[in-house]
């Protein structure tokens, strides 16, 4: 699990604006063909199949909407993979104790018994990328507005009524 993650927490090539149009495409396919929504296993099962179709990377768009529905499921999996949360448990146990159950981690001084568990794995909803492209927008306008905000404020008042500015070079 441990090399897997990394891996799938990469697989979304795009940002959520790269994705968005993406996102529609699929949206368009299917409000023409709503009963291709299984096929295209939006909703799952979540089998073999699903996670080869995983494996394109390609990069370079064709057009089409299997290469914007494998995009969009590289991303749902990958932010699942990035909101996941890892529990790790160590228990101290004594060091003439012997654990057949679980996997014992031994140091200098102590031993420890372990055990790792990887929570919320359920894919995230397809029907999310709207509200996540909608709540980016609203951050990267906070940002914008709160960066010109303070520019502004550090700006002389000289340099506030005109952004125009001549710079003079004299010889020396």
């Amino acid at each position: 699990m441990w090399l897997l993650l990394p891996g799938v927490q990469m697989l979304d090539l795009l940002d959520i604006e790269g994705l968005y149009p993406l996102y529609r495409r699929v949206e368009r396919y299917l409000e023409e063909f709503p009963e291709e929504r299984k096929t295209l296993q939006i909703d799952g099962p979540y089998d073999e199949a699903f996670y080869q179709k995983l494996l394109d990377l390609s990069t370079e768009d064709d057009g089409t909407v299997a290469f914007a529905l494998t995009k969009v499921q590289q991303y749902r999996v990958a932010m699942t993979a990035k909101d996941c949360s890892i529990m790790i448990a160590l228990s101290p146990c004594l060091q003439d104790t012997r654990s057949d159950q679980r996997p014992i981690v031994p140091s200098s001084r102590s031993r420890f018994t372990f055990s790792v568990s990887v929570l919320d794995l359920d894919l995230k909803p397809y029907e999310s990328i709207p509200h996540q492209y909608k709540l980016d927008g609203k951050i990267v306008n906070y940002y914008s507005k709160t960066l010109h905000a303070k520019d502004a404020a550090v700006m002389p008042t000289r340099f506030k009524e005109s952004e125009d500015c001549t710079l003079v070079l004299h010889k020396v």
